[in-house]
């Protein structure tokens, strides 16, 4: 790739002078998040962020752009497959108002925005276009190497949103995702007892470990704030599916006299999660059910 490396005669690693911008990271306030990302995101890298159609690709931007911005960055969101007015309404669902949005796909226009922004996400990059005429093979190559020069250039982190074919390969050659410093992937659970739990992880990354992190999706977005489970060396890791519901149960189980509204309540909206749960805590006589449908009541067992 050509990426304006310039050629070095060969140094030993002590005498090099690692510059600053690799010590400092854009901080998102939301503790998950930035120890997903290695304690921060590094300035004027670049990243591609991949998921199947409905896993919250766009809900997990919004939310890590709202903590960025709420930390005082610059961000934006620029956007080539929904509207301004349809985007927004999904901001304000999942109580992301203080982002900065947009309905821009050229490429120099976008690069004129990342001189003054500290983060920005394209999505998607299948939606970019240029006033340069040329074939998709030399636009896709284009694109990915003009927006990642600038990216380091102005020290504006990129974000680009990738769509997926339905068997899950990557739409597109693989230019992108191979130029880029870091691939992040977003995946339902298998074999999870909720589809809406996820695990974000990176297939690829440069600049720190491949880390990933269970959570789940619900009507407000996703939910970053369970407690970090540590392991036995004391070092902050995402929380387990095991973790994650053990928390949930003590939730519920901390409730007095629950209904099912209340129950979903505490699990941030997830009604079907609030129904499995009451009905394994009933089973194994942890909670006794008066009643039936949306008026019924558990109760601790005595």
């Amino acid at each position: 790739m050509e990426l304006d490396f310039n050629s070095t005669s060969l140094q030993k690693v002590r005498d090099i002078k690692i510059p600053d911008i690799f010590n400092r990271r854009l901080t998102t306030g939301i503790s998950k998040i930035d120890v997903l990302f290695n304690e921060g995101i590094l300035p004027g890298s670049a990243m591609t962020l991949t998921a199947q159609a409905g896993c919250g690709k766009t809900t997990f931007m919004l939310q890590l752009l709202q903590g960025l911005t709420m930390n005082g960055y610059n961000v934006g969101y620029f956007s080539g497959e929904e509207s301004i007015y349809q985007l927004a309404y999904t901001a304000n669902r999942v109580k992301s108002e203080d982002v900065s949005i947009a309905n821009v796909t050229d490429i120099e226009t976008i690069k004129s925005y990342m001189n003054k922004l500290d983060l920005l996400v394209i999505d998607s990059f299948q939606a970019l276009t240029s006033k340069t005429k040329m074939n998709s093979r030399q636009f896709e190559k284009h694109a990915v190497q003009s927006l990642t020069k600038h990216a380091k250039n102005t020290e504006c982190t990129v974000v680009f949103i990738m769509h997926l074919t339905k068997s899950g390969d990557l739409k597109g050659g693989t230019v992108v995702p191979h130029t880029v410093d870091a691939n992040l992937k977003i995946t339902r659970i298998p074999d999870s007892e909720s589809d809406d739990d996820r695990c974000i992880y990176f297939e690829k990354n440069r600049f720190g470990p491949l880390n990933e992190l269970e959570c789940a999706i619900g009507a407000n977005g996703y939910d970053f704030d369970a407690k970090v489970v540590k392991d036995e060396d004391d070092n902050i890791k995402a929380p387990s599916k095991t973790a994650r519901k053990k928390q949930d149960i003590e939730k519920i189980l901390n409730l007095k006299n629950v209904t099912l509204a209340e129950a979903a309540k505490a699990l941030d909206g997830n009604v079907t999660r609030a129904q499995y749960l009451l009905r394994e805590q009933e089973i194994i006589g942890n909670l006794t059910k008066d009643g039936k449908g949306r008026s019924a009541v558990w109760h601790k067992a005595a």
